[in-house]
């Protein structure tokens, strides 16, 4: 499957294709939603509706037209009788990580993934080119509050917060950087 850099989906009308050109785009949403459909997004289950309805199940058009117009999420090709596949971008990811309302999502991607640091302020560092004192602080910091980002990320889970903050593949990547 083939992803493109954010063309129009079929699905959201551009002004151009709007029965009446004066009227004005749909309002954004507000960043919460915007998360929370981006949270869904990211686990890889969402198409939008295959009969050219507007939206996607369980996300409105409204909302994919605020992420596409934020170059949040990127469109697949078409797949006869089952819509477009929808991805975040890059940004979606950052997003994703701006700990909101969706930030059980955020969390869970950053944390298994070994590439990229997402900083408090929201810029992303690839952790290779992280200087090693900054990695070695970042590794600390999250086996500081590891308590709090098990409890918030996997609420269910019972095993000891350092051991499985210890375990993530983000953590381990930071520290093996940091041993450089």
């Amino acid at each position: 499957m083939a992803l493109t850099r954010n063309p129009a989906p079929a699905t959201v009308m551009t002004p151009t294709d709007r029965p009446d050109p004066d009227r004005p785009a749909p309002a954004p949403v507000r960043m919460s939603t915007a998360r929370r459909a981006l949270a869904r997004i990211a686990t890889g289950a969402v198409r939008t509706h295959a009969g050219g309805r507007a939206g996607a199940p369980g996300i409105s058009a409204r909302t994919l037209h605020t992420l596409d117009t934020r170059n949040l999420v990127r469109y697949g090709d078409p797949v006869p009788g089952r819509g477009r596949p929808v991805r975040p971008t890059r940004a979606g990811a950052r997003a994703l990580i701006a700990r909101g309302s969706a930030g059980t999502a955020a969390w869970l991607w950053l944390l298994d993934q070994d590439e990229v640091w997402v900083a408090a302020d929201g810029r992303t560092y690839l952790i290779a080119e992280m200087p090693p004192a900054y990695c070695g602080n970042a590794a600390a910091w999250l086996q500081r509050h590891a308590a709090e980002i098990r409890r918030y990320a996997e609420p269910q889970r019972r095993v000891d917060p350092l051991a499985w903050i210890d375990a993530k593949p983000l953590t381990r990547a930071l520290v093996e950087s940091a041993a450089d």
